[in-house]
């Protein structure tokens, strides 16, 4: 039997390395999305921390300079919430953009993959047919001459 050869395996090879590359930026994406997005909810609830502390604090009747620096730290970690924000939009856009990118990859990838799977079977299906002529010949040179097969000893004689 001839050995399958796919002529296009480098081009295979490389798409499965961009396929690859592109899981990765992927999982990094994803990774920066959860970073990010794990920031903001722990400023939100440092933030809701700080106000029921200075919520305490004023009800037990507090300076007027500690009330301004905890309306500051409050509206400082309002702002990062908000800047965490838009960041967090970024990487929802940054995965995205990686997702439709490992999509295409994959794609790719995957129709060398069929082409590869087609050309194999036809491959292997000539090779049946090869096989089946070959027993055949075998047959029809059996048939017209018993004697070919069996080393020119005729058992009868």
């Amino acid at each position: 039997m001839a050995e399958f050869r796919f002529r296009a395996q480098a081009a295979l090879d490389l798409r499965q390395k961009q396929e690859d590359d592109a899981a990765n930026a992927l999982a990094k994406a994803e990774a920066a999305f959860r970073r990010t997005a794990e920031q903001q909810a722990a400023t939100r609830a440092e933030r809701e921390a700080a106000l029921t502390r200075q919520l305490g604090d004023q009800r037990a009747g507090i300076g007027a300079a500690l009330l301004e620096w905890h309306w500051n730290w409050i509206n400082g970690l309002s702002a990062t919430i908000e800047r965490l924000g838009r960041d967090l939009e970024a990487r929802r856009k940054d995965v995205t953009a990686a997702e439709l990118a490992w999509r295409e990859a994959r794609r790719r990838r995957l129709v060398l993959e069929r082409m590869r799977d087609r050309q194999l079977r036809r491959h292997q299906a000539d090779e049946r047919r090869k096989e089946a002529r070959n027993v055949d010949e075998l047959a029809r040179i059996r048939f017209i001459n018993p004697d070919a097969t069996s080393g020119g000893l005729n058992r009868d004689h």
